[in-house]
């Protein structure tokens, strides 16, 4: 037997992959076997009981605009209308030197109504409008402007007033 070889060798531009895929299912194995043993379990720490959040109350100074879902707007848990809210808002920002108003929005009410209240809000001065969402099913019901009185809008009435 003999072997010939004609002409001059060629390197072989091939690259053989065998060798990278042995060397590879090598550390996968090697890494499937190590990670349960790695990872025992993770901790969390968890509260032992339910603690209801505490929330501070809202500072009489900050103007929050309510929509309910029956469609009245509040100022501060004063119910009033649109056009009376448009005025007692735009008095009270012109005070102001920061132009921020908060609106809490009922979850079931149209889009379109959230919209509008916005633009009345905006529309009265304000420079900044917030969302805010205090309670899941909406924002507290309000004392509507007959029966708050002479109360100051947003202060919670004195124990000794009854």
């Amino acid at each position: 037997m003999s072997f010939e070889m004609k002409g001059k060798s060629q390197p072989q531009s091939d690259i053989n992959v065998t060798p990278l895929i042995d060397v590879v299912l090598v550390l996968l194995i090697i890494f499937m076997v190590i990670t349960p043993r790695v990872v025992h379990e993770m901790s969390a720490n968890l509260p032992s009981q339910h603690q209801p959040i505490k929330r501070p109350k809202t500072p009489s100074t900050q103007l929050v605009v309510a929509a309910y879902d029956n469609g009245d707007l509040a100022l501060n848990t004063r119910v009033m209308g649109r056009d009376d809210l448009h005025k007692d808002l735009r008095g009270r920002l012109r005070a102001r030197p920061s132009k921020v108003v908060f609106l809490d929005a009922h979850p079931n009410l149209p889009y379109g109504h959230v919209i509008g209240v916005m633009d009345l809000v905006r529309d009265a001065g304000a420079e900044r409008v917030g969302m805010a969402r205090i309670k899941d099913e909406g924002p507290t019901r309000a004392v509507p402007a007959e029966e708050a009185g002479t109360e100051e809008a947003g202060t919670e009435p004195s124990p000794e007033s009854g």
